[in-house]
């Protein structure tokens, strides 16, 4: 059957399903899903529990030991199953889908789905899940539905967030949902089981580093000149290393390169957006441009390192604004 986030406490209740489906873009929406059945499984004595990060390498037979050897001894156990921005493979796919016909009923598997493509939603193996257990669609979080987001989370941290508060967190972290929880779980120890206003929203966010490497990346393969521009003068003023910065810049092309050769991102690990991202600069970038980046890239390595007298920090500043 198919449940949707909101309604998933709600099915908990009626009782434990022996299979759920969890497919998502955000890593944090995911695991709050995953939390919850977790600790309702614990509740029925469900405690032990087996993680399994799904590559193009794993042996499924684990999956199937598991149908097929019931414990003797009655102990529960959960299974959960973490596809990160692939599916399961041929051999996963016909895994799951034996699996699904006879559930081992001393197991609650979960398998949580990050970055699949939309298309993969009406796969075969997806179908045997739902028919067997639960499947949620997890829809990601706009950027308008962020500051009520902020306004609920902050509520399970007994923290009352005001409108204006929350815009301004919004704001600041841009959709980053890591970001913002980190952001009001720094609120919680600060200003324990108080109102939050925008003072004090404020005060508390101009603690924090604005940006990370990872701003710099996503600024730099969208192609936003002005916004890594401003990424980067911060990253420099809070001491990050050239190096750093470098092999951002350098992992960005990489990728870029895998792209126009290849004319998909297969291969590439990264959310959704991001991979989007990536398909989008490749059609706007010329190849020529591409490999004179990568030797511009070369010879600032070059120049950390001490083979040059060029400074790198400026190279890297006339990289970033001529790519």
């Amino acid at each position: 059957m198919k449940v949707s986030p909101q309604d998933i406490e709600n099915s908990l209740i009626s009782g434990i399903q022996p299979i759920y489906a969890l497919i998502g873009e955000e890593s944090l929406q995911i695991q709050e899903l995953v939390d919850q059945i977790c600790a309702k499984a614990k509740l029925e004595d469900y405690v032990e529990k087996t993680n399994y990060i799904i590559s193009k390498q794993t042996d499924w037979s684990f999956l199937k030991a598991s149908s097929e050897n019931y414990d003797l001894f009655g102990a529960k156990k959960i299974l959960e199953i973490k596809l990160i921005g692939t599916g399961p493979g041929v051999a996963g796919s016909k895994a799951l889908k034996d699996y699904a016909i006879n559930p081992d009923p001393s197991k609650v598997l979960i398998i949580s789905a990050e970055g699949l493509e939309k298309k993969t939603h009406s796969s075969a193996w997806i179908k045997a899940l739902e028919e067997a257990g639960c499947l949620i669609i997890i829809n990601s979080i706009t950027l308008n539905q962020l500051p009520k987001w902020i306004i609920e989370t902050g509520q399970k941290y007994e923290l009352e967030i005001s409108s204006e508060a929350s815009h301004l967190l919004a704001e600041k972290t841009e959709g980053n949902l890591l970001a913002t929880l980190q952001e009001i779980k720094k609120l919680a120890l600060l200003f324990p089981n108080q109102n939050i206003d925008i003072k004090k929203m404020a005060s508390s966010i101009s603690d924090s580093s604005k940006y990370d490497i990872f701003d710099l990346s996503n600024a730099f393969i969208a192609g936003n000149k002005k916004r890594t521009a401003i990424v980067l003068e911060s990253l420099k003023a809070e001491g990050t290393p050239e190096t750093l910065i470098l092999w951002s810049l350098s992992r960005e092309l990489t990728n870029l390169f895998k792209v126009m050769n290849q004319k998909s991102t297969k291969g590439i690990w990264g959310p959704r957006h991001y991979l989007s991202t990536l398909e989008e600069s490749a059609n706007k970038i010329s190849l020529s441009d591409l490999k004179r980046a990568l030797q511009q890239i070369a010879k600032i390595d070059s120049s950390i390192k001490g083979g040059s007298q060029q400074d790198s920090w400026q190279a890297i500043r006339e990289l970033t604004l001529t790519f």
